[in-house]
């Protein structure tokens, strides 16, 4: 199992057969394998024990009204891929998108490095709450050319190094500043581990392929 520690910006791997007996006493503990052999195996002494650390980083409270840090918004799944770039050549970049681009790109990159995860979801948040949003379906044109432009700007600050979380901070600043407001996901697999951030509007990924972000299990939406 994998955990997110927003305020510190990192992930946190917990044994899952290990850690089964908390699924009876923790709520929205998964249970490894829908099996309960780890809480018959332990305890109170021992659950309380291997509760112990992840109280003392807040990962769990003893509060069950307690608000969590940052809860997902609802993410479907993922179904369709934009594929803007076909329109990249032919795209007009004026003025106003490439400062557009520069500021939210240098933005994203900031706050990367200045910021814990938990606040940069919850000024996105925040953000989404402001304004009327423009559809997103099916897959607009006017979308499609803003994903497009922004595309065609990402060589002059971005490389192909660079990470996939500026990238898609990036652009979803970008979108966010012509009227669209997608969410940010980031997901994780295991056996080995990976994590992966990208863009998606409903069931319409904007910044990768579906057929790839599937592969991963959102464990933040923003």
């Amino acid at each position: 199992m994998i955990l997110l520690d927003l305020r510190r910006s990192r992930y946190l791997g917990v044994p899952g057969t290990r850690f089964a007996a908390l699924a009876a006493v923790v709520s929205g503990w998964p249970d490894p394998d829908g099996t309960t052999q780890g809480a018959t195996l332990q305890g109170p002494a021992d659950v309380d024990a291997l509760a112990a650390p992840l109280l003392r980083q807040g990962l769990l409270s003893l509060n069950p009204s307690a608000p969590r840090a940052h809860a997902n918004a609802p993410l479907a799944e993922p179904a369709r891929s934009l594929n803007a770039e076909e329109l990249v050549d032919a795209v007009s970049v004026d003025a106003v998108r490439t400062v557009r681009f520069v500021r939210c790109s240098a933005s994203a990159a900031l706050s990367l490095r200045l910021l814990s995860l938990q606040r940069i979801a919850d000024r996105i948040t925040t953000r989404r709450g402001q304004g009327v949003a423009k559809t997103t379906g099916p897959a607009s044109h006017a979308l499609r050319v803003a994903v497009a432009a922004y595309l065609r700007l990402r060589p002059l600050l971005l490389t192909a190094q660079d990470r996939c979380l500026q990238d898609s901070l990036s652009l979803l600043g970008f979108l966010g500043a012509e009227g669209w407001r997608p969410n940010w996901v980031i997901g994780v697999t295991t056996q080995p581990f990976r994590a992966h951030a990208w863009v998606q509007a409903g069931d319409l990924v904007l910044s990768d392929l579906h057929e790839n972000v599937r592969r991963y299990t959102p464990i933040l939406v923003a």
